[in-house]
């Protein structure tokens, strides 16, 4: 159970971070969009990587 509460917190921190550098890193939409993507790749592989580790 404490693997759960410790990923949930760490995609609730993953997306905070990402929401506010796009919010702040990108001011025109189509460099919003690349952020945007980053980002959502950027916690595809950590999640992927978390989960290899505690063996999911």
């Amino acid at each position: 159970m404490e693997h759960h509460h410790t990923l949930r917190n760490i995609g609730i921190g993953m997306a905070a971070g990402a929401a506010l550098g796009m919010a702040v890193l990108a001011p025109r939409q189509k460099t919003l969009k690349a952020t945007a993507k980053k980002a959502v790749r950027a916690m595809e592989d950590v999640a992927e990587n978390v989960t290899q580790t505690l063996g999911m």
